[in-house]
């Protein structure tokens, strides 16, 4: 189900107005027009049904009010939940940097599945160009990755709100990972396969139960993979490598099939 990512609360009265780009995004993509009920996701979290009560054209405003309570849309199951009845695990994907139409797919993608936190990773393998427009996407006056984001929140439904972090070293990925995710978790990379890499099943088995899990990491590589040196430093650190039993995948599908395979796993645990 579609839903529209406010940026404030609705005042006391029950009104929010919207102006500019989102102006258009309501009433020229989804054609809102006075009376339409439309789902709306609060900075709160919470999914409110709203109506919209006027629109003005000429100073590209319209006006929404709140139409009824939160508690019940999560009823229906084809509704958004509200953040505080989405029980699922947080999914971290440090994804090494591809090239820049791709990071754009992986973290449309990676949004659409639900991850909490986009985290570009650079290593020996990323070209240095596609480095330098990872770190400017995540610049703090950068607005292109935020809005693939609200897009595709908008679009899915996704009561998650992705975080995007600045790109980082290998070491720096995993102390972040540790430092943030110290109990309750586990985290993978994907990798071509060796004596030592292990089924997706096994190396969830291997972790703490799936029922006691909270966190889970995915490291993915960018198109000429990860190198051994970081493979060895990854492991180091209890980041498991895994391998899947299928063909060679690009980076951009690799990243989906993984997130998709960690989260049907980790339901059937």
């Amino acid at each position: 189900m579609r839903q529209f990512i406010a940026e404030t609360e609705p005042d006391k009265n029950g009104l929010l107005f919207v102006e500019g780009k989102k102006f258009h995004y309501l009433t020229s993509v989804l054609r809102l027009e006075p009376g339409d009920m439309i789902y709306v996701r609060l900075p709160s979290g919470t999914l409110q049904e709203m109506t919209v009560c006027k629109t003005d054209s000429a100073a590209k405003k319209i006006t929404l009010q709140v139409a009824g309570d939160s508690a019940g849309l999560a009823e229906s199951g084809n509704r958004a939940l509200p953040v505080s009845q989405n029980p699922g695990k947080k999914f971290y994907l440090f994804q090494f940097v591809a090239k820049p139409p791709k990071m754009e797919l992986i973290l449309r993608q990676a949004v659409e599945c639900g991850v909490s936190d986009f985290i570009p990773v650079t290593g020996f393998f990323c070209q240095k160009g596609n480095v330098e427009s990872a770190v400017k996407k995540t610049g703090s006056r950068e607005e292109r990755w935020q809005r693939i984001v609200t897009e595709a929140r908008q679009q899915s439904g996704s009561p998650v709100e992705t975080c995007i972090h600045g790109v980082m070293t290998v070491e720096e990925a995993v102390d972040f990972w540790k430092n943030e995710c110290r109990e309750n978790s586990m985290a993978i990379v994907l990798y071509e396969q060796t004596s030592r890499t292990v089924s997706l099943k096994k190396a969830v088995g291997d972790s703490c139960s799936a029922q006691e899990l909270e966190n889970v990491g995915l490291f993915v590589g960018a198109e000429g993979g990860i190198s051994p040196e970081e493979i060895d430093f990854l492991c180091s650190n209890n980041i498991m490598p895994v391998h899947f039993k299928t063909n060679i995948l690009r980076c951009e599908t690799a990243a989906l099939y993984g997130i998709a395979a960690l989260q049907s796993q980790l339901e059937n645990e």
